[in-house]
């Protein structure tokens, strides 16, 4: 859609704008000419100058936005090395809680060994004492026995003969008896003792190899732990770099947007100077406009030649015509043959203005065709959509302007006989208008 007036929209920009010399009392053609000249010339550098600015304005705008994304991104990984670091410090805190359990467990079963071990030693000082008994027991009990096969049978019998009586023979084999059993205890206790021995040793050794398991389970645990412990804090080490560099990166980016948001805000304030006074500016044209108007009413009534319309139309219609290609030449004679150059032209069919737009027309194109501006902008645009359609025949394009495209394709791309006169007048001005 195009704005309330076209030359307010053609001058949104920004700039210093000249100032206008004001007009004194009635102006003739030639001046009115020369001041929308000047008008225009004026537009023209405020127009180059604002799309500057904008330009600018859009590329802060685009840094700006790239910058939020950064500082975005920067807070994003800011927050996940902080969580990093918290789930580190946490697992740290599990292993150093699990090495304190183990260096107890340590304790404990070093503690455990040290009275295992002197327990160890008692028994061994122990089997040592049991060693000698058994070896002068051995002893004593090898000597009686020697004496016995020394002796043999007779010796025992030399003993019971001599008893001096019965009851001296009797008591002398029971103590032979008591001897033999007491010696047979001794070989028994002394077997036992021996397999006794032999059974605590066994299980001192076996104790001794699981402790040595156990000794070797618990430093290879500690150094698991240990290495852990050391990757966690070097994980630790690296969230906190990250950290710190996400930190500068965040203020890095918010010292920029801060500068970049002063710069828009100038750039802003640059704007709405221009904006204030482009209304100005298109307030002055919108009375030259009024006095073309009135100029075009005098031609209307015979007051102004056709070299006086073209005159007067030529400010208005060139820049316009230029944006499409078109003479013009041409411009001004489709003016002149549809209204005359009167804006406030209305035909029987409803067309509007200068050009005579029609209505379903002018919706089609998004204009406003009871603005003089837009009204011719709206005519060279469908001049020129009629030139592409017809090939760049313009007395076909002149036929479908004034009749519709339709009517001439169904005409087989023919000259409307109705409308011949009307495309005989529009190029007889354009060849008339052309030699000026």
């Amino acid at each position: 859609m195009f704005g309330r007036r076209w030359w307010a929209a053609m001058a949104l920009a920004g700039a210093t704008i000249l100032s206008l010399q004001a007009f004194a009392g009635a102006a003739s053609i030639s001046e009115l000419q020369q001041e929308e000249a000047q008008a225009q010339a004026q537009l023209n550098q405020v127009q180059n100058a604002y799309q500057q600015s904008q330009a600018n304005i859009n590329a802060i705008l685009a840094e700006l936005s790239q910058l939020h994304q950064s500082w975005q991104n920067a807070e994003a990984t800011v927050g996940s090395a902080q969580a990093q670091l918290k789930s580190t410090q946490a697992q740290i805190s599990q292993v150093q809680s699990l090495i304190a359990q183990n260096q107890a467990q340590m304790h404990a079963l070093e503690s455990q060994i040290q009275t295992t071990t002197a327990q160890y030693q008692r028994t061994e000082a122990q089997i040592a004492q049991t060693q000698q008994k058994l070896q002068y027991e051995t002893g004593l009990l090898s000597g009686q026995l020697r004496l016995i096969e020394e002796r043999g049978t007779l010796g025992y019998v030399d003993v019971l003969l001599g008893a001096h009586s019965f009851s001296d023979f009797i008591s002398r084999v029971m103590v032979f008896g008591q001897i033999a059993a007491a010696a047979a205890r001794e070989v028994d206790q002394i077997h036992q003792q021996e397999q006794a021995e032999q059974a605590e040793k066994a299980a001192l050794a076996k104790q001794e190899q699981s402790l040595n398991i156990t000794r070797q389970s618990l430093a290879a645990h500690a150094n698991l732990l240990n290495q852990e412990e050391a990757a966690l804090t070097a994980a630790q080490q690296h969230a906190v770099a990250l950290e710190a560099q996400a930190s500068q990166a965040a203020a890095a980016a918010s010292a920029q947007m801060a500068q970049e948001n002063a710069l828009m805000a100038k750039l802003r304030q640059q704007q709405q100077a221009l904006q204030q006074q482009m209304a100005a500016l298109s307030s002055e044209i919108d009375r030259i406009a009024a006095q073309l108007q009135s100029l075009l009413g005098q031609y209307n009534q015979g007051y102004l030649s056709r070299r006086a319309l073209y005159d007067a139309m030529l400010p208005l219609v060139q820049p316009i015509a230029a944006k499409f290609g078109l003479p013009p030449a041409l411009v001004i004679a489709v003016i002149t043959e549809e209204s005359g150059g009167n804006q406030s032209a209305r035909s029987v069919t409803g067309a509007i203005g200068l050009m005579q737009l029609e209505p379903g027309t002018a919706a089609e194109l998004g204009i406003d065709p009871y603005n003089p501006e837009q009204n011719v902008l709206g005519g060279c645009l469908y001049l020129h959509q009629m030139l592409q359609l017809f090939n760049g025949n313009l007395s076909l394009a002149l036929s479908a302007y004034n009749a519709g495209p339709g009517a001439v394709e169904a005409n087989h791309n023919q000259v409307l006989p109705y409308t011949q006169q009307y495309v005989d007048n529009v190029e007889a001005l354009y060849h008339l208008y052309s030699s000026y």
